[in-house]
């Protein structure tokens, strides 16, 4: 799956519950973001089909902050 680079402003508080399910789930905050964004592309659009999400950990020397 092709991965594009975007930036995007989130607010402190969305910031902290990311970094919070990130530590949880053990997947890096951009995965979650890409998984919840799949969701809401999906929510009144049946012909939105997201590409099944790669098996992924964060990776030994990442961090969430």
């Amino acid at each position: 799956m092709r991965k594009e680079r975007i930036n995007i402003y989130i607010t402190e508080r969305q910031r902290r519950q990311l970094e919070k399910r990130s530590v949880q789930e053990d997947l890096p905050m951009a995965e979650i973001m890409r998984r919840a964004l799949d969701t809401y592309l999906a929510w009144d659009d049946p012909s939105y089909q997201p590409s099944p999400p790669l098996p992924q950990t964060r990776k030994a020397s990442s961090s969430p902050v």
